[in-house]
Parts: structure tokens; C-alpha cells; sequence
């Protein structure tokens, strides 16, 4: 996926460390210097560096391309103001916004963002959830192992592939959830849309796997 980040903070450091390590294409956007140099030499990113309320600024970072923009910055007018252009000028498809003052929470409706996260309400993992869980989540990180609970989405390459090729990635497929029915998987069963697979292996491996469901 294609990912905007616009602020540069805390919470937008810990979004746009969490996609690109997933392998996703990943931009942040802050309008201070010193937090564009920080983030351009500790990050996997492109930065852009000036006021993401200029559309101009946001048509040169490809917004209009992006799968999903997060509005993060500490300011909620910012946010409102970013997500707004994002979504009905640029036709972004998945918005996110920070709102760090509860009162502001009721002004931002579903025309400007598809999720709002409310600070003191929601935690930081719903900036991430608020994308990624429908699709998959760790139930476990040991080491240098995990095991992740993946959804395969009906326009996903995993739709069609056996269990083996799946394994031949170099993780293991213990349990395959269909209809709500979980059993253990032949080598030969072929993954159907919304089929739900627990896997286990090492990070990198896995997050391969997670990369092709986004392919």
C-alpha cells in the first residue's frame, strides 16, 4: 500500500516505522525542519518538508495516489483541514485523523475522514487497526518468531494458491478458518476469499507473506 503520514511526531514516527517495515510505500509530511532531517535519516520514508494544508504540497507528495493518508499532527484544525482536501479534493480513499481535544471529536463526519481517533479515547493501536486489522494481526512475537492471523481478501493473490505454496514460503500454515470452521490443512487445499489462515514463522517470512496479500 501507498501511505501518507502527515506529522512528524511521536504518533506519526510509530505509523510510518510500522508500514515500512511491512514493506509498504511510506510518506510522512511536517512542516519543521529539524523533524525532517530526524525523520529522513532514521526512517524508510520520503519526506516532504512544509505545510500539508497547501494542496500543491500534498499533489507533489502523490496524494491523490495514496491507499490511506493519517492527519496526525498536533493540531486539530490541521488534521480536520488535511483530511478534508485529502478526501474531497483528492479522492483519497481511506482517512484517518488524530483529534487531541474531545469536543472537536463530533465535527469531523464521514464526508472528511473514515476513522477518527479520539486521543484519550483510543489508543495508538487504532491508528494502526484502523487499517490493518481486518486484514491481519500478530497473536504472538517470540524472538525472532511470530504468529500472525491473516484474512485473505477477495482481490488478494493469496486467493487460488495451495497450502503448499503458501509453506514453500517458509512459514507454516497450522490452522486454516473457513465459514467459522477451523481445521488443519492438507498441502493441496486451495485459499477461497475471506478464508482466515494462522501462520508461524520467522518475522521476515511472515511479513513476506503479508506483503503479497497487499500486492
Amino acid at each position: 500500500m501507498y501511505i501518507v503520514v502527515v506529522g512528524g511526531g511521536k504518533i506519526g514516527q510509530a505509523i510510518a516505522d510500522f508500514f515500512a517495515r511491512r514493506g509498504d510505500r511510506v510518506v510522512i509530511i511536517d512542516r519543521k525542519k529539524e523533524v525532517c532531517d530526524f525523520l529522513a535519516k532514521n526512517y524508510d520514508a520520503v519526506v516532504y518538508c512544509g505545510d500539508a494544508r497547501s494542496t500543491s504540497l500534498l499533489r507533489d507528495a502523490q496524494v491523490e495516489e495514496a491507499d490511506v493518508l493519517y492527519a496526525v499532527t498536533d493540531s486539530d484544525s490541521v488534521n480536520i483541514q488535511v483530511a478534508t482536501t485529502a478526501k474531497k479534493k483528492l479522492g483519497v480513499p481511506r482517512v484517518v485523523v488524530r483529534i487531541n481535544q474531545s469536543e472537536n471529536c463530533e465535527r469531523v463526519g464521514g464526508e472528511v475522514a473514515d476513522t477518527v481517533v479520539c486521543l484519550g479515547v483510543n489508543s495508538l493501536s487504532a491508528f494502526i487497526e484502523a487499517v490493518v486489522n481486518p486484514e491481519y494481526k500478530y497473536l504472538l512475537r517470540d524472538r525472532d518468531k511470530v504468529i500472525a492471523l491473516i484474512r485473505v481478501v477477495p482481490d488478494s493473490p493469496l486467493v487460488g494458491r495451495s497450502i503448499k505454496s503458501i509453506e514453500d514460503m517458509g512459514v507454516l500454515v497450522g490452522v486454516v478458518v473457513r465459514e467459522g470452521i477451523p481445521s488443519r490443512p492438507m498441502e493441496d487445499l486451495v485459499l477461497e476469499a475471506d478464508d482466515e489462515i494462522v501462520v508461524v514463522g520467522r518475522e521476515e517470512r511472515v511479513n513476506e507473506l503479508i506483503r503479497v496479500l497487499y500486492e
